[in-house]
């Protein structure tokens, strides 16, 4: 303690570790438990965070990605991230690239990289997300209206045509046009392994759906319905969801387009909400929220909140959406049974909503006013006033690395926040009585933060880990070539196989995909997200899936 104590006397100021999980002096009646620790290193990643129980041997813990890589967050548009979020109203910078009139894409992060496709001069942006400096932008034609979408070290977006861009540098890959049509705007793209599936409109009456080959944007095929679409598609377990505004909520067989079936029960359409994809079912904004089963598409609930636009974001099931009883409002509703929770009044909300660290995120449309509300009440926690332009806010909110962005029509990209804080989680076995936990982050090969907690495990027998843990295994390790790397399921679930460096910097994503229960093995031969071979030395292989999560080394030798 004395060491720790004295560690932490000649930091920078700037340098913090915070242990959030445990929580310090709690009582747990179960032994296993998540530990998570957040980091403040002058908007540098550290090089390790390792956490310490009892004196015992160091344990490194691996960086929770917060990337925000599409609308909404991702495919399931869920609107909710893992990071940490600013509690006060604290502008980090704002970034001149915003026009007056519509600004309605939200600002996507990955990998250090931010991209925001502005209206106002038709050009995407790539910015650094921890000061807003520009690090390139490509011009492009026509409406620019949905976020991009960033995978595999590409940009893919929609105006005029859908691009296809390298994430690093700008740099052009190929981009499709569909003759005739009003445009490729009108959806975020969505990307797989196999397709990017983006969607061309002839305004109004017919769209169109496109799967185009990732690597060349050629057409594989398309699918063609009567009816005008907007809004972001969805992707979950192999189908694509299309809401259309004069007509059905559509879900089509993401690999041939074959219609799955459709949905009619707003009979006004649906709009400019999206899908959102959470535990099953859909959650879709129109003449009320309606909550739909993804498989059959039979509607299990419609609330009774009124007409909203935007598309709801779902966490810890809560539905976070838009409605209206004689005035606008946004509102909490039970996502098992549609009851509302809480609603806040507003002007009007056109943009969606982003959840993170217990806030609630939203712009006003006419207004201009940003707000950040407490999850479980609706209380307002803070707000900030921008000036605005023809439209006030149209766009969603992100929230990646304890920062949130929005864009606005006073010409400015908006980032609150005191700085990037970067997140490390893994599981922890503590024993039953008095524990004490210690983290540290490292950087420039030296310990340069820490932070100590203690609590206490009552020793109950209840496990709080949900599920066994899948027995990751890697063969052969050390290894030349290749390793294969297996596991077991018990359950079904969302699950990522990746493989990080000793920074926590993410080397190659094996798999991110919903995987039925039952064994599974992977192939791993040392190269890196672009294909590229990493250097010999260690690395670290963690599997998440159904809320667990799971850590072995590799040594990777040349």
């Amino acid at each position: 303690m004395l060491v720790c104590t004295l560690m932490t006397s000649i930091f920078i100021f700037t340098t913090s570790v915070e242990i959030t999980e445990p929580v310090d002096g709690e009582t747990y009646n179960g032994d296993w438990l998540t530990v998570r620790a957040v980091v403040e290193n002058e908007n540098e990643i550290p090089d390790s965070v390792h956490y310490t129980l009892n004196g015992e041997a160091a344990i490194q813990i691996p960086r929770l990605n917060t990337d925000w890589y599409t609308y909404m967050q991702n495919d399931l548009h869920h609107g909710f991230s893992e990071s940490p979020a600013p509690h006060e109203p604290t502008v980090l910078w704002a970034a001149p690239v915003c026009g007056t009139f519509h600004e309605f894409c939200s600002p996507v992060i990955v990998d250090d990289m931010l991209y925001f496709g502005s209206l106002g001069d038709t050009t995407l942006y790539a910015l650094d997300p921890a000061t807003g400096v520009e690090i390139w932008n490509y011009k492009l034609l026509g409406w620019v209206d949905d976020a991009v979408t960033v995978k595999e070290n590409r940009v893919y977006v929609t105006a005029d045509s859908i691009w296809c861009l390298n994430a690093c540098t700008g740099e052009r890959c190929w981009a499709f046009a569909e003759e005739g049509a009003n445009g490729m705007s009108g959806t975020s793209p969505v990307v797989t392994e196999d397709y990017v599936y983006a969607v061309s409109t002839v305004y109004p009456g017919s769209y169109a759906l496109h799967a185009l080959n990732p690597e060349t944007g050629l057409e594989n095929w398309r699918v063609e319905y009567p009816n005008t679409m907007i809004s972001c598609i969805t992707y979950y377990e192999n189908a694509i969801y299309i809401p259309t505004w004069d007509g059905p909520l559509y879900a089509l067989d993401a690999s041939n387009g074959d219609l799955l079936w459709t949905n009619t029960d707003s009979e006004d359409g649906y709009w400019d909400s999206s899908p959102t994809v959470y535990d099953g079912s859909i959650f879709i904004t129109s003449i009320g929220t309606l909550r739909i089963n993804a498989s059959t598409g039979v509607t299990e609930w419609i609330s009774d909140i009124g007409y909203g636009e935007s598309t709801p974001a779902v966490h810890d099931g809560v539905v976070f959406t838009s409605g209206y009883d004689g005035y606008f409002m946004v509102c909490a509703l039970d996502a098992a049974t549609g009851d509302s929770i809480w609603t806040f009044p507003v002007e009007y909300l056109h943009g969606s909503i982003g959840v993170a660290d217990g806030l609630v995120f939203f712009g006003d449309n006419l207004t201009g006013e940003i707000y950040a509300l407490d999850e479980q009440t609706g209380a307002e926690v803070w707000s900030y006033s921008t000036v605005p332009g023809t439209y006030g806010i149209g766009s969603s909110p992100s929230i990646t690395d304890g920062v949130m962005y929005l864009a606005c029509t006073d010409g400015y990209l908006y980032a609150f926040g005191t700085g990037l804080k970067y997140s490390f989680r893994d599981n922890l076995f503590a024993e039953t009585g008095a524990n004490e936990l210690i983290a540290a982050s490292f950087y420039g090969g030296a310990a340069v933060a820490a932070d100590t907690i203690n609590f206490t495990v009552t020793g109950t027998g209840m496990n709080l880990n949900p599920s066994p843990l899948p027995g990751l295994c890697t063969k052969p390790n050390p290894f030349h070539a290749f390793t294969t790397i297996s596991f077991e399921l018990s359950e079904p679930g969302y699950t990522t196989l990746k493989v990080f460096n000793l920074s926590g910097r993410l080397v190659s994503s094996i798999t991110e995909s919903e995987l039925g229960s039952g064994q599974y093995s992977y192939t791993w031969d040392g190269s890196n997200q672009n294909g590229e071979s990493v250097s010999a030395g260690l690395y670290f292989c963690r599997i998440q899936s159904g809320g667990v999560s799971e850590t072995t080394g590799l040594c990777l030798l040349r």
